[in-house]
């Protein structure tokens, strides 16, 4: 949903703000490379749609202005941080679980570590983007 949104802003702001942009962008496919490569190693299947409870998301920015834009994308970037934060912090048994090997194990959780601080940079380009800069903490 990220990559959705960025590339919607994207195609509506076209020159503006690209720079920021392209950072979350470029970011969303290092993210998903990084989350495809853990679940093809635990054995779980790459879902083709969205997961139950969530929902296939459209975004529809036209004649949104740039900071409700940026607000919204700042949602799911926030949604990302939250749901990595519950990963990295799941009982360490489901991790032991899903890698038996501890190299594995911790080098999933490093991975995941950076993953909530990339989306905590991204929340934080977003609320730049949006008129204000504030550490955002969740």
């Amino acid at each position: 949903m990220e990559q959705l949104g960025t590339w919607e802003a994207r195609v509506e702001m076209m020159e503006e703000n690209i720079d920021a942009l392209e950072i979350l962008s470029h970011d969303s496919d290092k993210h998903w490379s990084i989350i495809k490569k853990w679940m093809i190693k635990a054995n779980i299947d790459i879902p083709e749609i969205a997961p139950r409870g969530l929902p296939r998301h459209v975004f529809d920015f036209e004649g949104l202005s740039k900071e409700e834009m940026f607000k919204t994308i700042m949602k799911y970037e926030i949604l990302a941080m939250n749901v990595y934060k519950d990963i990295k912090n799941t009982n360490s048994e489901v991790i032991t679980e899903l890698f038996p090997n501890e190299k594995d194990a911790f080098e999933f959780l490093k991975e995941i570590g950076q993953l909530i601080k990339d989306e905590e940079k991204h929340a934080n380009i977003c609320k730049q983007q949006i008129g204000g800069f504030a550490k955002i903490k969740y």
